[in-house]
C-alpha cells in the first residue's frame, strides 16, 4: 500500500497567537526549505493570516486553544512523513532542518531538538549532538522539535500550556537529540511571559509533573539515559570543584 504521507519531508507546525514579528519571515523560509512539503499554522488569535505560498496552510482557530492542543492538531494534519514543531519566535538558519533530517533518517532516534544553552549564540565553527537527558526539557527543548509523525504520542487533553514537551520526550520509542552549536536566535518567548499563561502554568504543573512521573520508566532507554544524566552532573560538580580549588590556590 502506497504511504500517504510526504516521504522524508517535514511538516512544519507552527502555532502562534500573532505576537511576533518572527513569525512572518518564519513561515516563508520554511515554506521555501526543500525538505518542507508544507507548514501548518495554528492561528490562535483572532485576526487572520494571510501567506502567499501554497504550501502553508492556515488553521484559524478563532480563539486560543493553547499550544498543546495545537501541536496535536498540527500533528494530525501533518501529512509529511516528519514533524517540526517550532515557537513562532525563532530564527535559525536552514541547515538546521537538514541536519535533523539526516539523523531521522537513521532511525535510530526520537525527537530532536536543540540544546537551549547554545541559543542566541553564533553559529559554532562545528554542530554536534547529543543525547537528551530530561534536564534539557527545561531548557527551550520545546521550541524546535523534530521527529517521525507517526511516533507522536497525542499530549493529554488537560495539559493546555505546560507539559508537552515533557510528554513528548518521554513518550518518544528511541532516545532524543539535542543539536548543539547551530545558530538559533528567540526571544524566550513572546507569549509565556503573559501574566494569563503563567497563571495556567501554576495551574497545570501538577498535573504535568504526574503524567511524567507515570511515564518515566516505560521506555527500554530512560534508564540508561537518566543514568547518563546523572553522570554529566557528577563530572560538571567534580570539574566546578576543580575549578574553585584553582581559583583558591592563585589567590
Amino acid at each position: 500500500m502506497m504511504n500517504p504521507y510526504a516521504k522524508q519531508r517535514f511538516s512544519v507546525v507552527i502555532p502562534t497567537l500573532q505576537r511576533s514579528p518572527d513569525l512572518w519571515p518564519l513561515v516563508e523560509q520554511c515554506a521555501k526549505h526543500p525538505l518542507v512539503h508544507e507548514v501548518i499554522v495554528i492561528n490562535n488569535a483572532p485576526s487572520p493570516l494571510h501567506f502567499q505560498s501554497e504550501s502553508v496552510r492556515i488553521l484559524d482557530q478563532h480563539e486560543n486553544i493553547y499550544v498543546n492542543p495545537a501541536w496535536n492538531l498540527g500533528a494530525a494534519e501533518a501529512k509529511g512523513e516528519w514533524l517540526a514543531i517550532i515557537n513562532d519566535d525563532v530564527s535559525f538558519d536552514d541547515e538546521l532542518l537538514e541536519h535533523a533530517a539526516e539523523r531521522l533518517r537513521s532511525g535510530r532516534w526520537g525527537i530532536i531538538g536543540i540544546d537551549g544553552s547554545f541559543i542566541n549564540r553564533p553559529r559554532a565553527t562545528r554542530i554536534r549532538n547529543r543525547i537528551a537527558a530530561y534536564n534539557h526539557i527545561g531548557n527551550s527543548f520545546g521550541s524546535f522539535m523534530c521527529l517521525h509523525r507517526d511516533t507522536y504520542s497525542p499530549i493529554p487533553s488537560d495539559l493546555l500550556i505546560f507539559g508537552g514537551d515533557d510528554w513528548l520526550f518521554l513518550s518518544s520509542p528511541r532516545p532524543n537529540l539535542v543539536i548543539q552549536g547551530a545558530r538559533f536566535d528567540t526571544e524566550v518567548s513572546a507569549t509565556t511571559r503573559d501574566p494569563e499563561f503563567q497563571a495556567f502554568i501554576e495551574a497545570e504543573y501538577a498535573r504535568a509533573r504526574s503524567y511524567a512521573n507515570d511515564l518515566r520508566g516505560t521506555r527500554w532507554w530512560h534508564r540508561p539515559v537518566f543514568a547518563l544524566e546523572t553522570a554529566r552532573r557528577a563530572r560538571w560538580a567534580v570539574l566546578d570543584s576543580m575549578s574553585n580549588i584553582r581559583r583558591i590556590a592563585a589567590s
